[in-house]
């Protein structure tokens, strides 16, 4: 597993079949500010910094890679997954990379702040901003070079009445918390209707989300003060 330590490096940790013993295997050191999120699989560590740059890196040896530039400002979210890395940043955009060509691919516009957390699948890019908007893309739209920009954002909410911190979603819903201290879940119509309008909004109130799990139908928050809460049935 990987983890952040406050001096600009990454801290590889491993573990062996007892969970309590974790032992760090390597640091991985190379930005010039704060990592705000690191994400990886068995073949790459990804990074994202303050710095304006992700940085790539091999699990198994933990070998810096490559760096993939781009951003005008730091980077706050990223998320990867096969060769494809989607990254949100202080200068408002939305940046679509190959991992293997360290090439961008796409470049997204239309919020308005600091996109501040990002999740895709096979079908969308779903993303949250400090604007108070959550947007959903249209991923393959976004991977075809002859598609126009106007025809890649496929949704805008705004539901939120603060900054966007945390989103998860699946097939079914969206979910999504704000410094306005609500989390909301908006159904999709169908499991299959990736792109339609919403069966249902709900609202709920908590205070201070500092992270949201999402998995089958159970929703689970961890607030500020580390206590753990579960939404149940969320089908």
């Amino acid at each position: 597993s990987s983890g952040i330590n406050a001096e600009y490096g990454i801290a590889v940790w491993t573990m062996s079949g007892n969970p309590q013993n974790i032992v760090m295997k390597h640091a991985l050191v190379g930005h010039r500010a704060a990592v705000n999120v690191v994400d990886f699989d068995e073949k790459y560590i990804v990074s994202a910094s303050g710095d304006r740059t992700i940085k790539v890196w091999g699990t198994e040896a933990c070998e810096f890679i490559r760096t993939l530039q781009g951003h005008t400002r730091g980077i706050a979210c990223l998320q990867y997954h096969g060769t494809l890395v989607v990254s949100g940043s202080s200068d408002c955009t939305i940046k679509l990379w190959d991992i293997e060509a360290g090439a961008i691919l796409r470049t997204l516009e239309g919020h308005e702040e600091l996109v501040r957390c990002i999740r895709f699948d096979s079908h969308r890019i779903v993303s949250g901003a400090y604007d108070g908007k959550i947007k959903v893309w249209d991923l393959k739209a976004a991977l075809d070079p002859r598609t126009p920009v106007k025809d890649i954002c496929i949704r805008t909410i705004s539901e939120h009445k603060g900054r966007v911190f945390r989103l998860q979603f699946d097939e079914f819903q969206i979910v999504s918390s704000s410094h306005d201290d609500s989390i909301v879940i908006f159904d999709f119509l169908s499991p299959h209707d990736y792109y339609g309008d919403f069966s249902a909004v709900r609202v709920h109130h908590y205070s201070e989300t500092s992270s949201l799990e999402l998995s089958d139908t159970t929703l689970r928050r961890l607030d500020s003060a580390n206590s753990l809460d579960s939404l149940d049935d969320l089908s």
